[in-house]
Protein backbone atom coordinates (compact mmCIF):
# COMPACT_ATOMS: atom_id res chain seq x y z
CA UNK A 1 0.00 0.00 0.00
CA UNK A 2 2.85 2.25 -0.50
CA UNK A 3 2.81 3.60 3.46
CA UNK A 4 6.03 4.19 5.60
CA UNK A 5 5.60 2.30 8.33
CA UNK A 6 7.25 -0.56 10.80
CA UNK A 7 6.59 -3.99 9.78
CA UNK A 8 5.77 -6.62 12.01
CA UNK A 9 5.52 -10.40 11.00
CA UNK A 10 1.60 -11.58 11.30
CA UNK A 11 2.13 -14.15 13.87
CA UNK A 12 2.95 -11.13 16.53
CA UNK A 13 -0.29 -9.61 15.78
CA UNK A 14 -2.84 -11.96 15.09
CA UNK A 15 -4.04 -15.68 15.98
CA UNK A 16 -3.91 -18.18 12.97
CA UNK A 17 -6.17 -20.93 12.62
CA UNK A 18 -6.90 -23.10 9.18
CA UNK A 19 -9.67 -24.50 8.57
CA UNK A 20 -11.00 -27.94 9.99
CA UNK A 21 -9.89 -31.00 8.14
CA UNK A 22 -12.86 -32.11 5.68
CA UNK A 23 -13.83 -35.16 7.96
CA UNK A 24 -15.08 -32.94 10.52
CA UNK A 25 -17.55 -31.11 7.97
CA UNK A 26 -18.96 -34.38 6.33
CA UNK A 27 -22.63 -33.66 5.13
CA UNK A 28 -21.96 -30.34 4.32
CA UNK A 29 -24.99 -29.43 2.02
CA UNK A 30 -26.86 -26.61 0.75
CA UNK A 31 -30.00 -28.81 0.99
CA UNK A 32 -29.10 -28.76 5.43
CA UNK A 33 -32.45 -27.15 6.60
CA UNK A 34 -31.33 -25.28 9.66
CA UNK A 35 -28.16 -26.53 10.47
CA UNK A 36 -25.09 -24.25 10.98
CA UNK A 37 -23.81 -22.34 8.03
CA UNK A 38 -19.98 -23.49 6.69
CA UNK A 39 -18.16 -20.40 4.63
CA UNK A 40 -16.22 -22.01 2.06
CA UNK A 41 -13.81 -19.84 -0.87
CA UNK A 42 -16.97 -19.50 -2.88
CA UNK A 43 -18.78 -17.85 -0.34
CA UNK A 44 -16.24 -15.21 -0.08
CA UNK A 45 -17.35 -11.88 -2.48
CA UNK A 46 -16.21 -9.74 -3.93
CA UNK A 47 -16.29 -6.30 -1.91
CA UNK A 48 -15.09 -8.02 1.71
CA UNK A 49 -18.40 -9.83 1.83
CA UNK A 50 -19.59 -12.77 2.26
CA UNK A 51 -22.13 -13.85 0.31
CA UNK A 52 -25.07 -16.05 2.29
CA UNK A 53 -26.88 -17.04 -0.80
CA UNK A 54 -26.90 -20.68 -1.27
CA UNK A 55 -24.46 -21.19 1.38
CA UNK A 56 -23.93 -24.66 2.45
CA UNK A 57 -24.43 -25.86 5.96
CA UNK A 58 -24.19 -28.56 8.55
CA UNK A 59 -26.32 -30.84 10.88
CA UNK A 60 -26.21 -28.61 14.45
CA UNK A 61 -24.90 -32.17 16.15
CA UNK A 62 -21.78 -32.18 13.66
CA UNK A 63 -21.00 -27.91 14.36
CA UNK A 64 -21.78 -28.87 18.28
CA UNK A 65 -18.68 -31.43 17.82
CA UNK A 66 -16.27 -29.12 16.42
CA UNK A 67 -14.19 -27.22 18.81
CA UNK A 68 -14.81 -23.61 19.55
CA UNK A 69 -11.79 -22.26 17.68
CA UNK A 70 -13.57 -23.25 14.11
CA UNK A 71 -16.25 -21.01 15.24
CA UNK A 72 -16.36 -17.49 13.74
CA UNK A 73 -16.55 -14.10 15.67
CA UNK A 74 -17.62 -10.85 14.57
CA UNK A 75 -13.97 -8.94 13.67
CA UNK A 76 -12.09 -12.07 12.52
CA UNK A 77 -10.49 -11.76 9.18
CA UNK A 78 -11.57 -15.18 6.94
CA UNK A 79 -8.85 -15.80 3.99
CA UNK A 80 -8.44 -18.37 1.58
CA UNK A 81 -5.30 -20.45 1.84
CA UNK A 82 -5.60 -22.66 -1.54
CA UNK A 83 -4.37 -21.75 -5.00
CA UNK A 84 -6.89 -23.43 -6.85
CA UNK A 85 -10.07 -21.56 -5.04
CA UNK A 86 -8.91 -18.38 -4.70
CA UNK A 87 -5.78 -18.00 -2.97
CA UNK A 88 -5.73 -14.61 -1.08
CA UNK A 89 -9.67 -14.02 -0.80
CA UNK A 90 -10.45 -12.38 2.18
CA UNK A 91 -13.61 -10.79 4.19
CA UNK A 92 -14.25 -9.51 7.69
CA UNK A 93 -16.64 -11.38 9.55
CA UNK A 94 -19.50 -9.46 10.29
CA UNK A 95 -22.47 -9.96 13.13
CA UNK A 96 -25.02 -11.70 11.38
CA UNK A 97 -22.20 -14.24 11.00
CA UNK A 98 -21.49 -15.10 14.38
CA UNK A 99 -21.20 -18.61 15.00
CA UNK A 100 -20.72 -19.95 11.49
CA UNK A 101 -17.89 -22.10 10.72
CA UNK A 102 -15.18 -22.31 8.06
CA UNK A 103 -14.18 -24.85 5.55
CA UNK A 104 -10.89 -27.02 5.09
CA UNK A 105 -9.81 -24.32 2.71
CA UNK A 106 -10.16 -21.15 4.92
CA UNK A 107 -7.25 -19.49 7.37
CA UNK A 108 -9.19 -17.58 9.95
CA UNK A 109 -7.14 -14.59 11.51
CA UNK A 110 -8.29 -12.96 14.86
CA UNK A 111 -6.35 -9.89 16.22
CA UNK A 112 -4.94 -9.81 19.09
CA UNK A 113 -2.61 -6.54 19.32
CA UNK A 114 -3.53 -3.45 20.09
CA UNK A 115 -1.82 -2.03 17.32
CA UNK A 116 -3.85 -3.64 14.59
CA UNK A 117 -7.56 -2.70 13.74
CA UNK A 118 -8.98 -5.99 11.61
CA UNK A 119 -10.73 -3.35 9.04
CA UNK A 120 -7.37 -2.28 8.30
CA UNK A 121 -5.86 -5.85 8.02
CA UNK A 122 -8.96 -7.10 5.78
CA UNK A 123 -7.69 -4.05 3.68
CA UNK A 124 -4.40 -4.72 3.94
CA UNK A 125 -4.17 -8.52 2.80
CA UNK A 126 -5.77 -7.36 -0.40
CA UNK A 127 -2.84 -4.93 -1.36
CA UNK A 128 -0.97 -6.34 -4.61
CA UNK A 129 2.71 -6.91 -2.53
CA UNK A 130 0.75 -9.18 0.15
CA UNK A 131 -0.91 -11.69 -3.14
CA UNK A 132 2.44 -11.81 -4.55
CA UNK A 133 4.07 -12.82 -1.06
CA UNK A 134 1.42 -15.71 -0.70
CA UNK A 135 1.80 -16.88 -3.87
CA UNK A 136 5.01 -17.07 -3.30
CA UNK A 137 5.24 -18.95 0.18
CA UNK A 138 2.40 -21.38 -0.94
CA UNK A 139 3.44 -24.77 -0.57
CA UNK A 140 4.45 -25.96 -3.82
CA UNK A 141 4.81 -29.49 -2.33
CA UNK A 142 1.20 -30.24 -1.74
CA UNK A 143 -1.30 -31.35 -4.59
CA UNK A 144 -2.35 -27.63 -4.10
CA UNK A 145 -0.45 -25.06 -3.70
CA UNK A 146 -1.36 -23.53 -0.01
CA UNK A 147 -0.19 -21.31 2.43
CA UNK A 148 0.18 -22.87 6.32
CA UNK A 149 -0.09 -21.28 9.31
CA UNK A 150 3.22 -21.12 10.09
CA UNK A 151 4.22 -19.60 6.72
CA UNK A 152 1.67 -16.84 7.19
CA UNK A 153 2.94 -15.79 10.82
CA UNK A 154 5.67 -14.43 9.20
CA UNK A 155 4.03 -12.11 6.55
CA UNK A 156 5.56 -9.07 7.18
CA UNK A 157 2.41 -6.68 7.86
CA UNK A 158 3.01 -2.38 7.51
CA UNK A 159 1.49 -0.80 10.95
CA UNK A 160 0.41 2.76 10.68
CA UNK A 161 -1.00 4.23 13.87
CA UNK A 162 -4.33 3.43 14.57
CA UNK A 163 -5.65 7.29 13.06
CA UNK A 164 -3.67 6.27 9.48
CA UNK A 165 -5.52 2.46 10.29
CA UNK A 166 -8.48 3.80 10.70
CA UNK A 167 -8.88 6.81 8.22
CA UNK A 168 -7.35 4.49 5.44
CA UNK A 169 -10.00 1.40 6.06
CA UNK A 170 -12.38 3.85 6.37
CA UNK A 171 -12.23 5.07 3.05
CA UNK A 172 -11.15 1.74 1.59
CA UNK A 173 -15.38 0.35 2.86
CA UNK A 174 -16.45 3.74 1.10
CA UNK A 175 -15.03 2.43 -2.15
CA UNK A 176 -15.92 -1.02 -1.76
CA UNK A 177 -19.93 0.06 -0.88
CA UNK A 178 -19.79 2.01 -4.13
CA UNK A 179 -18.72 -0.61 -6.13
CA UNK A 180 -21.02 -3.14 -4.56
CA UNK A 181 -24.00 -0.57 -5.85
CA UNK A 182 -22.50 0.25 -8.90
CA UNK A 183 -22.36 -3.87 -9.90
CA UNK A 184 -25.89 -4.87 -8.50
CA UNK A 185 -27.06 -1.68 -10.57
CA UNK A 186 -25.38 -2.99 -13.40
CA UNK A 187 -27.19 -6.22 -13.04
CA UNK A 188 -30.25 -5.03 -12.67
CA UNK A 189 -30.02 -3.11 -15.98
CA UNK A 190 -29.13 -6.18 -17.51
CA UNK A 191 -31.78 -8.63 -16.20
CA UNK A 192 -33.97 -5.90 -17.43
CA UNK A 193 -32.26 -5.33 -21.10
CA UNK A 194 -32.96 -9.28 -21.00
CA UNK A 195 -36.29 -8.84 -20.44
CA UNK A 196 -36.72 -6.27 -22.83
CA UNK A 197 -35.33 -8.16 -25.83
CA UNK A 198 -36.90 -11.36 -24.93
CA UNK A 199 -40.45 -9.25 -24.64
CA UNK A 200 -39.68 -7.68 -27.92
CA UNK A 201 -38.71 -11.59 -29.96
CA UNK A 202 -41.47 -13.22 -28.74
CA UNK A 203 -44.15 -10.63 -29.55
CA UNK A 204 -42.40 -10.59 -33.33
CA UNK A 205 -42.87 -14.67 -33.25
CA UNK A 206 -46.04 -14.13 -32.19
CA UNK A 207 -47.37 -11.78 -34.97
CA UNK A 208 -45.57 -13.83 -37.89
Amino acid sequence: MGLQAQEVPLGELCEIVSGPSGGWLVGMSAEVGRGVPVVTPPDIAEYNRINHHGIKRVDRDVAAALPDRYRLRAGQVLMVRQAAVGLGRKVLVREEEEGWLFATSCMQLTVKSERLLPQYLVHYLGDATVRSWLAHHANPGQAVNTITAHELMWLPVALPNLVEQRALAGALDEIDRHMLCNAEENRRLARLGQALLAERVGARQRSE
